[in-house]
């Protein structure tokens, strides 16, 4: 269906129905490409690109286009003949304040800004196929942990579209586009099959590090972040002391884990990047990076459990050492004590500093014995 409407304050109103009936060569000078198989299409806008879905009506008004329900466009139209009227030519977000609602105005006619400009550029509002999003493992959540895994089952049996709100996106140069938020809905619908398309946010950043420190600021203000997800995203972001953590922990032959469950740990990963970032403020990188190098070479094949204990333990070694300390009988005084054993230790003390504590005491101990092995030998 195609018509023209007039009235005495709008001049050149047009509306087309997608409905299957042939598209208008003003329609077509809108389209950003070609129709999908399931009849919908791109088109530019004013305020971004759109989707225009079967059933839609695409509204022509002064060259510009929109696309909405079609409840929606007696509004739309209306708005018009009010901007037309008023010689208001901008049509887009706010829109109940450029039809005519009142607002202050400084004396003259100036009209009062209360806030800063917005920053960032406006996203586009687009359905996207499945397949052509993806994540960044960089900065993105892990969900390979059982309580991902039984958020995305929910979701996938109990899917709702009046609850899926839209993905948050950034198209890259490349083409790529990276959900920022929203992995555990595109999993669940990635899960279930028959679901094709998800409702996006598509914005444009400048690079992956403004994509991280977003993902940060999004979920911060959201809900908790674990302190991986919290380190990861970070380092993604070129937070320096994330970096300084990453070098440490890289020199001492060890890697930060992904996930904070002991269970999937491997050996050499470590999960306590919150207790580095503390010694490092307090004792600086020299103690730091020798309680790591220590802790890598006492357990290289055992998953490092106990790592944290472990580390606070060597920290208050290396930071105050005794007066008889030999560095070079600390690694094997520590591989004396195999996972087991320290799991005897510290099992009866309540928190990290008294597990810390524990662990610093038996091994001033263990040294000391194995002096006086050497000496009465």
């Amino acid at each position: 269906m195609d018509s023209q409407t007039q009235s005495p304050t709008t001049l050149d109103v047009q509306t087309w129905v997608n409905d299957g009936s042939p598209i208008p060569e003003w329609v077509r000078s809108h389209m950003t490409d070609e129709i999908c198989p399931n009849g919908t299409f791109m088109m530019g806008t004013p305020v971004g690109s759109a989707r225009v879905h079967v059933g839609n009506v695409v509204v022509g008004h002064l060259g510009e286009a929109w696309a909405r329900a079609p409840e929606e466009v007696p509004e739309l139209v209306a708005g018009f003949t009010t901007c037309d009227s008023r010689g208001v030519t901008s049509i887009g977000p706010g829109k109940a304040t450029q039809f005519g609602s009142k607002s202050k105005r400084k004396r003259g006619g100036e009209r009062k800004m209360p806030f800063r400009p917005p920053h960032g550029l406006m996203p586009s509002i687009e359905w996207v196929h499945l397949e052509d999003l993806s994540v960044d493992p960089s900065y993105q959540r892990s969900i390979d942990n059982e309580g991902s895994r039984r958020l995305i089952a929910s979701i996938a049996a109990n899917f709702d579209w009046r609850l899926c709100s839209p993905l948050i996106v950034s198209r890259r140069s490349d083409g790529k586009k990276v959900i920022i938020d929203g992995q555990h809905r595109w999993a669940a619908a990635t899960r279930r099959g028959d679901l094709l398309q998800l409702p996006c946010c598509l914005f444009s950043y400048e690079s992956p590090e403004e994509e991280a420190r977003m993902f940060i600021v999004a979920n911060r203000v959201r809900k908790p972040m674990n302190r991986l997800d919290d380190f990861y995203a970070a380092l993604a972001a070129a937070d320096e002391d994330a970096l300084e953590i990453r070098r440490l922990v890289t020199e001492a032959g060890l890697s930060v884990a992904r996930s904070t469950s002991s269970v999937s740990w491997k050996p050499g990963e470590i999960a306590f990047t919150a207790s580095i970032a503390t010694a490092i403020r307090r004792h600086g990188d020299a103690v730091v990076s020798a309680s790591l190098t220590s802790l890598a070479e006492a357990y290289p094949d055992q998953s490092l459990i106990h790592g944290a204990s472990v580390f606070g333990a060597l920290v208050k070694l290396f930071s105050n050492p005794p007066e008889d300390f030999d560095p070079d009988c600390l690694v094997p005084a520590m591989r004396r004590f195999d996972m087991a054993g320290l799991t005897e230790i510290v099992k009866d003390q309540k928190g990290g500093e008294s597990r810390a504590s524990a662990l610093h005491l038996a091994l001033v101990e263990t040294m000391a014995e194995m002096q006086n092995e050497t000496l009465a030998a």
